[in-house]
């Protein structure tokens, strides 16, 4: 077998990867883009695409263009440009970022405190983040060391602290304190070579993604959240980190799942499950399916709902050390989103069972109490009484401890109060709380 001539193209390879498309896959699509421009696929094969990946060939000219086409990505993420190329490129992501971000400024407020003053003040309060593209087409070659070592440890230590605080801080402050942290792993990545840069690539994924959960999660900001996904997911490509990419991917795929977006939800789902085959531990695999699951259950399937919590119970019992900063996801995590599966299925009985097993084994100050409650109230809901109570201790939980997700989920259940005197006084308390946080700043 004839050596390696160029450089290996882990980019073109984890997007395929990422896709969960085999050799075959993406020689069938080339061919079908050739076909509809009228041209012929001599000597394209799929050993042909495994030789560009491990650097054995680079792809002509005329099969470039195809996989820009096929793989809806530019040539630079798809690692397809040569230095001489990449140095005579415009740099016109900057301008495409400022974009996205003004139409996110000038969107309306959310009803969770977040207004476009607020929205701007963060994110210039921590110097805009959001230079995010040039990392997605960041080559090594293209690195520039400064003189001073960089050490990546240091960076992941302060990772690991914002990641403890996630479960005890207001949500806002550190929210910010985590994208500026993951603009500075931005930065720093610059400039790392080597392992060095491989370690750095892997912790700045991992604080892209606390940054992503908190924008998500904790304050309704889908927007900025798609944008750290991004970062994160770029990150683990760098790191050759499956079981992060596995994480970020399975997280993106709630942006559409909320958004009542199932058909853009699955393939993230399914793309995530493809790193899980790559020495990732069963943990995570167990996570990926209840993610599904909640996928499923938001769609109104419910019967693939709970095949996924199936799936999920029998990974959570396999063997396997789970990552450290799988921290979101345990045994009592996996009550809820059985309990959550049970709901979709209409099961009120056994999504009690399993809601209140989720809530034991939650903390006083959780987030999730909020959720788990509003569930509850739902499992509840012919007792109007039981579930006004539930959906109180839920918004009781928010006062304590905020969390995005835990309003929207007392929202959803409210309309079975109808106009009762409990639902016009949850109406006040719910009132009461956001108002209150629309003028906390630091909230």
């Amino acid at each position: 077998m004839a050596g390696r001539r160029y450089p290996s193209n882990r980019r073109l390879a984890w997007e395929r990867l990422q896709r969960g498309w085999s050799y075959e896959e993406v020689t069938e699509r080339i061919r079908t883009e050739m076909s509809r421009a009228g041209e012929t696929d001599t000597g394209l094969n799929a050993n042909t695409v495994r030789r560009w990946e491990i650097g054995e060939r680079w792809p002509d000219p005329r099969y470039r263009k195809h996989l820009v086409a096929i793989f809806g990505k530019p040539a630079s993420d798809l690692g397809l440009l040569t230095p001489d190329e990449l140095a005579v490129r415009p740099d016109t992501e900057a301008l495409h970022e400022f974009r996205r971000l003004w139409d996110m400024l000038t969107g309306e407020d959310n009803g969770n405190g977040w207004n476009r003053a607020s929205v701007l003040r963060a994110l210039v309060g921590a110097s805009m983040l959001p230079l995010v593209a040039p990392l997605l087409s960041l080559d090594p070659e293209a690195a520039h060391a400064d003189g001073k070592t960089i050490d990546p440890d240091s960076y992941r230590q302060i990772v690991r602290c914002q990641r403890e605080l996630y479960w005890t801080s207001p949500a806002r402050p550190l929210y910010e304190a985590a994208y500026a942290h993951t603009q500075l792993g931005i930065g720093l990545l610059r400039a790392a070579t080597g392992a060095s840069r491989t370690s750095l690539a892997s912790a700045l994924a991992e604080s892209a993604l606390l940054t992503a959960r908190l924008a998500f999660f904790d304050l309704s900001q889908p927007a900025i959240a798609e944008r750290c996904y991004d970062v994160a997911l770029a990150a683990t490509r760098e790191a050759g980190d499956h079981a992060l990419a596995a994480a970020v991917l399975g997280h993106m795929a709630f942006v559409p799942a909320f958004g009542h977006q199932p058909a853009n939800a699955r393939p993230l789902i399914d793309a995530a499950l493809q790193h899980t085959w790559h020495g990732v531990s069963p943990m995570v695999r167990s996570w990926l399916h209840c993610v599904a699951s909640e996928v499923e259950a938001r769609a109104g399937a419910a019967a693939a709902s709970r095949r996924h919590i199936d799936l999920a119970a029998g990974a959570v019992d396999s063997d396997g050390t789970p990552p450290e900063w799988l921290d979101f996801y345990d045994n009592g995590r996996l009550h809820s989103f059985a309990g959550y599966a049970a709901l979709a299925g209409g099961d009120h009985n056994e999504a009690a069972n399993q809601l209140n097993q989720a809530l034991a084994a939650l903390s006083t100050d959780a987030k999730q109490r909020s959720v788990v409650l509003a569930d509850l109230a739902t499992a509840h809901g012919r007792d109007g009484d039981r579930a006004a109570g539930y959906l109180n201790q839920a918004v009781d939980a928010l006062q304590d401890d905020w969390y995005g997700v835990g309003l929207d989920r007392v929202r959803a259940v409210r309309p079975m109060l109808g106009d009762s005197r409990h639902g016009t006084l949850l109406d006040e308390r719910v009132a009461a709380l956001t108002a209150g946080r629309a003028a906390l700043p630091g909230s």
